[in-house]
């Protein structure tokens, strides 16, 4: 027998020994699996009883604990409206507290302003003493000076009397000089009759006729009558020229027809010149 032989032989004596360690391992095993079967289902079965029991007291515990809950929450839920309605009351008190010291501040105020107003009214009552006694001695005076004015009054009232009876008479005696005037075709106002033209007035010469005879543009419209003395200027260039002085003899409402005075001209009168009123006097204090 070879090498190889042997080693065969010495293998499959180690494969044997191993093979039967394994099937008494594999016995004892079966062996130990089968009492530990037993003994675990032992055990889950004493375990189902424990957890059915647990189960039992869990449900137990539980339907206690959300009674408890649910008597805890119903609590919380009092206590919360009962907080907020002592949260309401303390600040209705709280509120009622404020304006009861405004209203003894105001109080406080009131009794001094009081305080103060008495005491001025007394000194105004004082000063109103005075004056009464000092009103009841002017009084006195004013009486007697009323007496005095009444007197006088009567007296101006028949002063009055004979006056209004003297205006009576002047107005009917104006209202009769305006009648006579209307009658003769004049016009009853006095600063027409004064010989002097209204200031400012101006117009031309539209016509210039035979022996110093002239119309002008303006007439009774412009407040001329007959005597008023106005000037004749020529404008030529911006100069102005001094021509003479026309005496208006007869006037219509837009129109006048004038006579040119010959100690006064200047140049010859034309169609187209101005005539206006020159004011020596105020040319002279100017």
């Amino acid at each position: 027998m070879n090498l190889i032989g042997r080693m065969f032989i010495v293998l499959i004596f180690i494969m044997s020994v191993m093979f039967m360690g394994l099937s008494v391992a594999i016995y004892a095993t079966h062996t130990n699996w089968k009492k530990r079967s037993e003994e675990a289902s032992a055990k889950l079965q004493e375990s189902e009883t424990q957890k059915k029991q647990l189960a039992e007291a869990r449900d137990k515990m539980k339907q206690e604990f959300n009674e408890e809950l649910s008597r805890r929450r119903e609590t919380i839920a009092n206590l919360e409206t009962k907080v907020e309605e002592l949260t309401k009351e303390n600040k209705k008190y709280n509120d009622e507290l404020v304006q009861l010291n405004e209203d003894k501040e105001k109080g406080i105020a009131s009794v001094k302003l009081s305080h103060e107003s008495m005491q001025s009214l007394r000194a105004e009552v004082d000063g109103l003493r005075k004056d009464l006694r000092k009103a009841q001695e002017d009084w006195a005076e004013l009486n007697t000076e009323l007496v005095a004015k009444t007197d006088e009054a009567h007296k101006l009232a028949l002063q009055l009397t004979t006056y209004r009876s003297v205006g009576e008479k002047l107005l009917q005696d104006y209202r009769d000089a305006v009648d006579v005037l209307k009658k003769h075709g004049l016009k009853p106002f006095p600063d027409l009759y004064t010989g002097i033209p209204p200031k400012g007035i101006q117009g031309l010469v539209t016509e210039v006729r035979p022996k110093g005879w002239v119309e002008i543009s303006i007439g009774e419209d412009s407040g001329l009558v007959r005597g008023h003395e106005l000037d004749v200027v020529r404008n030529i260039d911006g100069r102005s020229s001094y021509i003479g002085k026309i005496k208006v003899e007869r006037t219509e409402a837009d129109r006048a027809v004038a006579t040119i005075l010959p100690e006064f001209r200047r140049g010859t009168v034309q169609r187209g010149d101005s005539v206006e009123f020159i004011n020596i006097a105020e040319l002279t204090v100017r």
